[in-house]
């Protein structure tokens, strides 16, 4: 079982750890709904050491950068970042990713806990073959492990990186980071999150007492100051540390996907086109059409023959919540199944994303969920669930 850095902080102060990606991480401390509510309404704190972070150097990096992932790494400057996704060659999502520019020609791709080995794999297993033709100004380097990452959000983030760095987020763009110091301790700050809310992420290299190479072990002295440090800076503040439970309400009640959720890939080998898309996952804002990118025939073949199941917000009109799996109807014919659900902490109802027949994939159509052999009458949003005038990262303050 992987540990991220402060992993014996959490389990003293948690009140359950369990499995998650193959990582032992913190689910919630006090409550999910209050960690939840606390983003929503103040400011949180989340360990998101698992993160992985995976290093591409040299003057080929972004060449191979703008070959194997499908956004346009070119365009920001440094010190900045770039929403991408990483594909098979039958279009299906290996992942999504986030790839700051470094300078230097060094990059920094920031993916999922339990994508990161397969991402570096695949990405050897690329150069390796193109070093069989050509040579190769590339060195990628997984560092994952050496890696903390701490993400703070929520209305009162802006206030507390004022406080502890002399910064207004809000005069960064999205994805923008600086380079800043706490008390001498250098690291990366990210005008970035994942639950909807104004938020950063930082990033810092410290000794994991749980690494996998033993001669890499020590204590975590840096990330622990750092996390005590925050909470006690954002105490004015109400802040609260959050755990995994709060981070999936938080981003479903945003309407963002998940890795393994609304986004996986099946290898389906027998097929050109592989399950699922980002065009059935409604990302093609990701997307940079005119270049050449691994997984880019097999979706121009899906969007002229047409999507099998796109995806769709739902939210509960009668009591229930729909849970991964639950089957979908419209008028009694089934048309689709939930991938993601909850109960929404803010709102009190049930929400969801759905993959259904993309005749049905608009707001405000009216269906029903199968929810435990029952009926369930519910109608399709457009994310996010809240009212964007008063909660998230563009609120009307």
């Amino acid at each position: 079982m992987k540990r991220v850095h402060i992993f014996d902080w959490h389990k003293e102060n948690a009140k359950k750890v369990e499995e998650f990606a193959g990582w032992e991480m913190p689910i919630w401390y006090s409550s999910i709904k209050e960690e939840h509510l606390a983003v929503r309404n103040g400011v949180g704190i989340f360990d998101v050491s698992h993160m992985g972070e995976i290093f591409f150097r040299g003057k080929d990096a972004l060449k191979f950068l703008q070959y194997v992932t499908t956004n346009d790494i070119s365009r920001p400057p440094a010190i900045s970042g770039t929403y991408t996704l990483v594909l098979n060659e039958r279009g299906a999502v290996k992942d999504e990713t986030l790839v700051f520019n470094m300078g230097n020609d060094t990059y920094m791709m920031v993916c999922d806990s339990d994508a990161f080995e397969k991402l570096y794999a695949w990405f050897i297993s690329i150069k390796r073959a193109i070093e069989q033709y050509t040579e190769l100004d590339l060195e990628i380097e997984n560092k994952t492990y050496d890696y903390v990452m701490f993400s703070i959000q929520g209305p009162k983030a802006r206030d507390l990186a004022k406080d502890l760095f002399g910064i207004d987020i809000n005069d960064l763009w999205w994805f923008q980071a600086k380079e800043v110091e706490l008390d001498g301790i250098k690291m990366l700050l990210s005008r970035s999150g994942y639950t909807g809310e104004n938020g950063w992420e930082v990033y810092f290299e410290d000794a994991n007492p749980y690494h996998p190479d033993e001669s890499k072990r020590g204590k975590p002295e840096k990330a622990l100051y750092v996390w005590n440090k925050i909470l006690e800076a954002g105490e004015k503040y109400g802040i609260k540390p959050a755990g995994l439970g709060a981070r999936d309400t938080l981003r479903l009640e945003a309407g963002y996907t998940l890795y393994g959720n609304e986004t996986k890939e099946l290898q389906l080998l027998s097929t050109d086109v592989d399950e699922v898309t980002p065009l059935q996952a409604n990302l093609d804002f990701a997307i940079f059409w005119d270049k050449e990118f691994i997984g880019k025939d097999a979706l121009l073949k899906q969007r002229e023959r047409g999507l099998p199941r796109k995806a769709v917000h739902i939210k509960m009109i009668d009591k229930g919540v729909p849970r991964e799996g639950y089957k979908v109807y419209k008028d009694g014919e089934l048309i689709g199944e939930v991938t993601s659900g909850t109960s929404s902490p803010l709102l009190g109802i049930g929400i969801g994303i759905a993959f259904v027949k993309p005749e049905f994939a608009q707001p405000g159509v009216e269906l029903e969920v199968e929810i435990r052999g029952k009926m369930k009458k519910a109608v399709t949003v457009a994310p996010p669930f809240y009212d964007p005038k008063k909660y998230g990262a563009f609120r009307e303050e």
